[in-house]
């Protein structure tokens, strides 16, 4: 009986230890896991939680944003309450349809107050000269002043604006021309090639002409500009003054009888 005890002593103690370091492996591996899943629980923290807060931020950012440069607007185009709702929904609404966000489209709506447009006008002309930046790669703030020079050069409603920006479109795709060089040659001659009755596709392919034979900016304004004066004080009919002599191939010397020596 005794040996008997014995053997079962010395196998229950050894199953017993056995079961111990069993339980302590899996301690060990239970302290593992969680230290896993603790490492786990903070990276998400970091990769998700931490993103989420920072769009979140953005996006109220975006939101401020856009109120203030809408609370500008109103401010500089004196829009009443009716208008100013209509010019918000216009620049949510392009915001949603176009490459631009409501916060750039607001921005250009004040561009355009500060030049003078009212709040209908500045809804007819936004989307056409958001197409026209998107085209040229121009920013929102030189986009609206060139739209406004040509509209106000050649006397044109604010509903032509798209007009106005698929003549300078086209202009720039077949001609040296760019957006900056034409800004700086409309700005010279827009109000006397309109006095003269020269349309704005004309004059743009004038501009464009010139630009082929290396004659931009300023000074293709500026020498167009007195070419139309120079005509229109000889002449009533400039535009046709303009076709006979572009079809008689005049020499240099005929061309300074015809409108002097700098033009």
């Amino acid at each position: 009986m005794a040996k008997n005890s014995a053997a079962f002593n010395l196998i229950f103690g050894a199953k017993t230890n056995q079961l111990y370091k069993a339980l302590n492996d899996t301690q060990r591996k239970l302290r593992r896991t969680s230290q896993q899943m603790s490492a786990v629980g903070k990276s998400m923290t970091r990769n998700l939680t931490l993103p989420l807060v920072a769009i979140g931020a953005g996006a109220f950012k975006t939101a401020m944003n856009f109120e203030s440069s809408m609370s500008k607007v109103q401010a500089v185009s004196g829009a009443t309450a009716k208008d100013f709702k209509k010019l918000e929904d216009n620049a949510r609404e392009l915001g949603r349809s176009t490459t631009f966000t409501a916060s750039e489209v607001s921005s250009l709506q004040l561009e355009f107050a500060k030049l003078g447009f009212s709040a209908t006008d500045i809804n007819k002309v936004s989307k056409a000269t958001l197409n026209l930046a998107q085209a040229t790669g121009s920013d929102l703030r030189q986009a609206a002043e060139v739209a406004g020079i040509v509209l106000g050069g050649f006397q044109l409603e604010a509903n032509e604006t798209t007009r106005v920006t698929d003549v300078m479109t086209k202009a720039f795709s077949s001609s040296p021309l760019d957006i900056n060089k034409f800004q700086e040659s409309i700005k010279n001659v827009a109000p006397v090639a309109n006095a003269a009755g020269l349309s704005l596709e004309q004059t743009s392919a004038m501009l464009g002409v010139l630009a082929k034979s290396g004659i931009t900016g300023s000074r293709a304004g500026t020498a167009l500009r007195r070419i139309i004066s120079e005509l229109g004080s000889t002449s009533g009919d400039v535009v046709g003054d303009i076709q006979k002599l572009a079809s008689a191939r005049l020499n240099v010397a005929d061309a300074k009888d015809e409108v002097g020596r700098n033009a």
